[in-house]
């Protein structure tokens, strides 16, 4: 085993504390690095700065010590105990939380829902540090053993980190005000310079990544076979897939979903640089393309009709081969349905919508926006359906030449 292994708990740097010597055991029994977190803010903090790690040890009566902090004006405080914390935390890996006394049910039942079933809970027994310690181990073991498919995240994890880390020393060699050089050549071009610095950034990261040789060795090793497939969990990961939630206060983007009525969603076309200028230029129009609910239901339905008497049949659909029409897989026309479809016919799907100001535009806004390379996608199959030009067909008598 290999890793670090954050330990939380407010008397793990204590000397001769109960917790100490269990730190200490775990040191040296174990093949990976432990973490000592000593506050709340540390673990805040750290969880934020390192992206994986193998487990989090967290003392479940776990205090911020620094109580003079709540005295300094403007200062914002960090949650305070571990359930607070883990309310809102976003962790991918065991969570091992480490009780002087009994959890309550409700609790714990509401922590495994929260983070899959990556939880467990353990009492302290201050009188066996050395059973403690082998008992946490075997627990990490055992989970690692269970969880074999998070081998790949925490791999792909490790990459991205070190990624970044080489893209930013590229940077910054090259010039170390790279980001006022990008930010000052959008913005002359009328450009939004956050979300073009944040595509540039992704760019390069998306091909360091596609160069790495653990990642690409871990993938193409990677068996699937090994794997039960359960449908229903596909066609939910294709909702993430295919879209993403947006908070609220996000700009408008590309691809951003609104729900224009009871029947009708519209999918922002307008190009980005447009609606970043379009202060700047007066423009008040957006272009959408609509997604009619009844339209793609009806059509659905036919389509199942169809598969019922041969199921090879219409598999295809999902390739986009008609050139009038574009099929979006698992469309959140309800957010706990993930099997529906939309259909969108470009014969009619052109919506040109004014709006004078923002905030009546963002109000219609769904929630979900259409991922990349899927809204590239259907934007140039739109462009290539209204730009599509016939020319004059060769006569039979010269069609047959060619073949004599």
């Amino acid at each position: 085993m290999d890793g670090v292994v954050v330990f939380a708990d407010n008397k793990v740097l204590e000397v001769d504390s109960f917790e100490n010597q269990l730190f200490n055991k775990l040191k040296e029994e174990s093949s990976y690095s432990v973490l000592p977190i000593c506050c709340i803010q540390d673990l805040e903090s750290t969880i934020k700065a390192i992206s994986t790690f193998k487990a989090i040890i967290l003392d479940w009566n776990f205090e911020n010590n620094n109580a003079e902090d709540e005295e300094l004006e403007g200062v914002v405080l960090p949650n305070k105990t571990p359930e607070q914390f883990l309310n809102v935390a976003d962790i991918y890996s065991l969570i091992y939380i480490y009780s002087t006394n009994e959890i309550g049910a409700e609790i714990k039942t509401k922590l495994q829902a929260r983070y899959n079933h990556k939880v467990k809970f353990k009492q302290k027994a201050p009188g066996a540090i050395g059973e403690d310690a082998a008992a946490i181990i075997k627990d990490i073991k055992d989970f690692e053993d269970e969880n074999k498919h998070m081998a790949i995240p925490f791999i792909w994890s490790h990459a991205i980190n070190q990624s970044v880390q080489r893209i930013f020393y590229d940077l910054e060699i090259a010039n170390k005000h790279w980001v006022k050089e990008i930010k000052d050549t959008v913005l002359g071009d009328g450009g939004d310079p956050t979300s073009e610095l944040i595509e540039i950034f992704h760019n390069l990261l998306n091909e360091s990544l596609i160069q790495d040789e653990t990642l690409r060795k871990e993938l193409e090793e990677y068996n699937p076979e090994q794997h039960g497939v359960i449908e229903t969990n596909t066609v939910k990961l294709y909702r993430r897939i295919f879209y993403t939630l947006i908070p609220q206060g996000a700009p408008l983007m590309t691809g951003d979903i609104f729900k224009l009525s009871d029947e009708e969603f519209g999918i922002l076309i307008t190009p980005e640089c447009d609606i970043a200028s379009r202060k700047k230029d007066g423009k008040t129009t957006f272009e959408f393309l609509v997604v009619n609910k009844k339209e793609s239901k009806e059509y659905q339905e036919s389509k199942k009709k169809k598969f019922q008497k041969d199921p090879g049949s219409i598999n295809n659909i999902f390739n986009n081969g008609v050139i009038s029409r574009h099929v979006l897989a698992s469309f959140p026309f309800d957010e706990t349905v993930y099997s529906d479809i939309a259909l969108i016919n470009f014969t009619s799907a052109l919506q040109v919508i004014k709006e004078d100001n923002d905030e009546s535009l963002l109000a219609k806004r769904y929630g979900y926006k259409l991922n990349s390379p899927y809204i590239h996608q259907l934007r140039q199959r739109y462009i290539a359906f209204i730009g599509r030009f016939g020319v004059p067909a060769l006569p039979n008598s010269i069609r047959s030449h060619y073949w004599q």
